[in-house]
């Protein structure tokens, strides 16, 4: 299953390259679109705004899709038509709404990477590697959300606006190809599945010659096991429908789904006020704003370490810790206020940490969203169809994380118009603080019922060999009969 891994990782680490943006946003508002000065910051919300509204609406609607069809690189393709329509508007206009909407169509094009590429992921790995997996996939999501600025940055200092978007159309072309040449699990299956299929039909061909009535018999119980299953995928087909409700009611999926909200609020409110304050105190050009997601990118290279430990431990730890660490650091970026050495080395350490702490949510949520289906799965059998609910289930995910970088712009912005940067920074840390709380009661389960669900595990191990051998033998006295 190397292959999904590698073209999932690929994917959000080329569909986050259109971050490129988020440094010279302020000076393509300014500068080309001509907006003036004092509207720069608010316009630069609204882009941001946009990108988060076109996560927020895509996302439930390709989820829901790609798990009634059950066909993902289709669906990836179209994100990848999103993609390209949203580097053309950007790559070109000189107008603000054309600009906005080529951010619009970035939030579609991600809404696509992650429902549909995570719920491939989900499908390609087993629940016991899905920390990893998922820290792996975090390190590229990390690597592509903030080398995409610090590059974007670098380029259109030394090169110009027109270099920025040949990188991204360049990056394109390989996500085109890996999405081209994708076997999902359903291709893999078929070629598993034909060496057995070919000996089953030689053994079943050498038993009718014989002539012998147990291959007639075994073919009589084959059609009604075959007749048993087909009844009772239709149940499921029915009952498939009310999956997201079913997902909605869970308290373990709700807490991730918050965590998910909390993480794109600060994160997206980081992004839409740090660049301005920097090029006002430092007065950094594009180039220097974009070095300063270098020490992000670096620290987000940890992820794959967190997903080992979330393997190991579960989310719980990790999530808390980074929520918890997140806050002092959010509160100390107020201390960069001068334009001196040392005012710069603090800042970019604090980015390292802020860093760091993306390390720490990013694999811990996406972890406890798939582990959360699984959980509910293995609790009730069957319960959501054929297709599952992973891609519901992260298409909900997608939502949380564009409800939460919708508001977090917005929030962030009006802070800082009223009340300073130095206020913005210590409420989103408070935001973090605050989410420590129920992260710690529920992730992986209500923390004070965690006994208590260990001792029914262990009773229904025991249990389960007499119910097995009980149903065995009703089965086999039926089919007797």
């Amino acid at each position: 299953m190397g292959m999904p891994l590698a073209i999932i990782t690929e994917v959000p680490f080329n569909t986050d390259w259109i971050r490129v943006i988020i440094p010279i946003a302020p000076y393509v508002v300014q500068y080309r679109i001509k907006v003036p000065a004092g509207e720069v910051q608010r316009d630069v919300t609204y882009s941001i705004v946009a990108y988060a509204a076109g996560l927020l609406v895509a996302s439930p609607v390709f989820g829901y899709l790609t798990d009634i069809f059950q066909n993902r690189r289709y669906f990836m393709i179209s994100g990848l038509i999103a993609l390209l329509l949203s580097t053309v508007l950007l790559c070109l206009t000189k107008v603000l709404w054309l600009f906005i909407l080529g951010r619009l169509f970035a939030g579609v094009s991600a809404a696509v990477t992650w429902s549909v590429g995570l719920a491939l992921l989900t499908d390609s790995f087993p629940g016991d590697q899905m920390g990893k997996t998922m820290g792996v996939v975090s390190s590229a999501t990390g690597l592509g959300g903030f080398l995409g600025p610090l590059l974007g940055g670098v380029l259109y200092a030394k090169a110009g606006y027109y270099s920025v978007f040949a990188l991204v159309f360049a990056f394109v072309s390989v996500d085109l190809f890996f999405r081209l040449i994708l076997l999902e699990r359903n291709d893999l299956k078929k070629y598993e599945n034909t060496p057995d299929l070919v000996a089953d039909e030689g053994a079943i061909e050498e038993n009718a010659i014989a002539g012998t009535d147990e291959v007639r018999e075994s073919k009589r119980t084959d059609y009604s096991n075959a007749d048993e299953v087909m009844t009772q995928q239709s149940r499921t087909r029915k009952s498939w429908r009310s999956s997201g409700l079913l997902l909605l009611k869970d308290s373990r999926m709700l807490n991730s789904l918050f965590i998910t909200v909390v993480t794109g609020w600060v994160m997206s409110g980081i992004e839409a006020i740090l660049p301005l304050r920097v090029e006002q105190i430092f007065q950094f050009d594009s180039l220097g704003a974009g070095l300063l997601f270098l020490p992000i990118a670096l620290t987000s290279l940890m992820g794959a370490v967190t997903g080992g430990w979330i393997d190991k431990k579960g989310c719980r730890v990790p999530l808390v810790i980074g929520l918890v660490l997140g806050c002092p650091v959010l509160v100390l970026l107020r201390i960069p206020s001068e334009n001196t050495i040392g005012h710069k080395v603090l800042l970019f350490a604090l980015m390292a940490l802020f860093g760091l702490v993306m390390a720490l949510l990013l694999p811990g949520a996406m972890s406890e969203v798939s582990l959360s289906v699984m959980a509910i799965e293995e609790k009730n059998p069957g319960c959501f169809g054929r297709g599952g609910a992973f891609g519901q289930a992260f298409g909900m995910f997608n939502v949380a994380y564009s409800l939460g970088t919708f508001i977090g712009p917005l929030e962030a912005g009006f802070v800082v118009e009223t009340h300073g940067f130095e206020t913005a920074s210590w409420t989103l840390g408070l935001i973090f603080f605050v989410s420590a709380i129920p992260a710690a009661l529920l992730t992986n389960g209500y923390l004070f019922a965690k006994h208590t669900e260990e001792n029914d595990t262990s009773e229904e191990k025991q249990v389960d060999p007499v119910l097995d051998g009980v149903e065995l033998a009703a089965v086999e006295v039926v089919n007797n009969a």
